[in-house]
């Protein structure tokens, strides 16, 4: 198995397990905002889709494909989402679809750029992506699980 073909599958992995924990909730605890400055469950599913196109951003400029010279901003400072669960599992789904194609596409060489921009400590784009891009999706469903064990 190719190192692309491991992230992609990773990937995937990390997707559905974070979509098998967001889609059951129901709308009162996808809104329950836990504390003061503390993300509902909703705005941390939601940010794992405004995150992933920054992420993507991230290999699309490392590996040399035209895009904006401006990263893809973030928003942190609400504690809710617009967003329903449905729209935000259906642009997940869509984003890691979109993510999946991208990572199956990087050759070996690609996979050892380092990662543009520069990160802290001078990653791989390989290493960027299971860390970051897969991280994050992971490191969000635990925040979601916690969140909602504390509420049920």
């Amino acid at each position: 198995m190719t190192r692309s073909m491991k992230l992609e599958a990773d990937f995937h992995a990390a997707a559905a397990a974070l979509i098998s924990v967001i889609e059951p909730i129901e709308p009162g605890l996808w809104m329950h905002v836990p504390g003061p400055s503390v993300w509902s469950a909703g705005k941390d599913a939601a940010h794992v889709a405004e995150a992933a196109v920054y992420h993507q951003w991230i290999v699309r400029l490392t590996i040399g494909q035209k895009v904006s010279t401006r990263r893809p901003s973030l928003e942190r400072q609400e504690l809710t989402t617009t967003m329903t669960v449905q729209q935000t599992v259906e642009l997940i789904r869509q984003l890691t679809e979109d993510g999946t194609a991208l990572i199956s596409s990087l050759n070996e060489e690609q996979l050892a750029l380092p990662t543009r921009p520069p990160r802290a400590r001078a990653q791989r784009l390989a290493d960027t992506i299971e860390l970051v891009l897969i991280g994050h999706y992971d490191s969000h469903r635990r925040d979601i699980v916690r969140k909602l064990g504390d509420v049920t």
